[in-house]
């Protein structure tokens, strides 16, 4: 806790100035922990009645790090800072604007577009691998989109109205939509491979029933990792009565570090660095087999989920670097200020991935300018078509012939 002098203040009966226990003496952190939150404190430093927080406290000190506290544990709380909240004030309303913002505009182009793919992809197209996956992957952000109208309505009221299973469910989503969604371009990425490098064993496995297999593998996978967030967020009455839907980490709903980090790490590893290595595999090795030759016949559909890709990896990438900040040991003023404008900036880039697929479908898919035709189902049956794959087998086919009618003539 950062005083005037620039000293450092730990709660938990350490005695500080001229008494540890809610005392005039003891300091305005601790008679705020005591009048506001006295169960962060041991039971001892708090005695009933024994000072009442002044008026003016809040025109002079600002909380700027709203943390869990183990009981009973002495903790530096650096988060304290003395001199007016304006600063932060100011800061968390723009955020929270912010995310009200990208949170509205992800729930209506997110719902309407890939509600759109569903159709497509579901109701209007002939059911093929290809299919499979762009439906999988339009509902996974289908269902994000939709959630997302949660938050919007917890941040325009002020506080949780919809019960504590709800604001459980409402922080497994974003995770389910990272998992599922990365998995299912890992499929098609894999998929992609397959076709090109292997096209005969392709030919012969590549299945509407094996696609549809893989698909439940992947969600039941997203579902395993992303149900342990169910137990990461509760609900807690705040103290002017509102019911509050909050992140906990560990037991007894206080902060567990090395929990935290096993959770980010559990999210790098798996939902970024792996898929990450094995699609760039995937895409090195189908350029080195192909070398030009299937380009002017596969070059869209490569285009397409190519631009998914980066896309999706491009707006996460920034979630999971403040994650990892989030976990350090660094209780600074200034990490204060960076994760507090950073980490929304990072979540509105991954709101924005889950409704950018369906525009890219729109505008890569395109490829009927010359019967006149540019309707958004004209663009997503182009994008979902699997002429690429037909391609590649028909350049395996005329490869084969040709090196047998060369052989025979031989």
């Amino acid at each position: 806790m950062l005083l005037k002098k620039g000293l450092f203040f730990q709660v938990g009966g350490i005695p500080v100035g001229k008494g540890g226990h809610c005392t005039p003496e003891a300091g305005p952190p601790v008679v705020y922990l005591c009048t506001c939150s006295p169960s962060e404190l041991p039971t001892e430093s708090c005695r009933p009645l024994a000072y009442i927080l002044p008026s003016q406290f809040l025109s002079q000190y600002s909380v700027i790090k709203d943390g869990r506290f183990s009981r009973g544990e002495a903790l530096n709380m650096a988060g304290w800072s003395m001199g007016p909240s304006l600063n932060t004030t100011h800061i968390s309303w723009a955020m929270k604007m912010f995310s009200m913002a990208i949170f509205s505009i992800t729930f209506l182009l997110g719902a309407t577009g890939n509600g759109l793919v569903i159709y497509v992809t579901g109701f209007h197209m002939k059911k093929t691998v290809t299919t499979i996956w762009y439906l999988n992957l339009a509902v996974a952000d289908f269902i994000f989109a939709i959630c997302l109208s949660l938050d919007i309505t917890y941040m325009a009221l002020g506080h949780w109205p919809l019960g504590r299973v709800m604001c459980k469910l409402d922080t497994v989503v974003p995770f389910l939509n990272m998992f599922a969604s990365v998995f299912f371009l890992t499929a098609i990425s894999a998929d992609r491979y397959v076709s090109v490098v292997h096209p005969v064993w392709a030919l012969n496995h590549r299945t509407l029933r094996l696609a549809s297999l893989m698909a439940a593998v992947i969600w039941a996978m997203a579902l395993g990792l992303s149900s342990p967030y169910f137990t990461f967020r509760d609900t807690e009455q705040s103290l002017d009565g509102k019911v509050l839907c909050t992140y906990t980490f560990g037991p007894e709903d206080a902060t567990d570090p090395k929990e935290h980090r096993s959770v980010v790490a559990t999210e790098l590893v798996l939902g970024f660095v792996i898929p990450f290595n094995v699609i760039l595999a995937c895409y090195c090795a189908i350029i080195v087999k192909l070398k030009g030759k299937l380009l002017g016949r596969v070059g869209r559909s490569f285009r397409i989920i190519v631009a998914i890709v980066v896309a999706f990896f491009c707006c996460w990438f920034p979630y999971h670097v403040f994650s990892i900040l989030e976990t350090l040991d660094d209780d600074s003023l200034e990490m204060k200020y960076i994760l507090d404008i950073g980490l929304p900036l990072a979540y509105g880039l991954i709101c924005l991935n889950s409704c950018l697929n369906p525009l890219l479908y729109a505008f890569l898919g395109l490829d009927c300018r010359k019967s006149g035709l540019h309707s958004p189902l004209s663009a997503f049956k182009g994008a979902f078509s699997e002429n690429w794959a037909t391609a590649s087998f028909s350049s395996h086919r005329s490869t084969s012939s040709t090196s047998g009618v060369e052989s025979s003539l031989v």
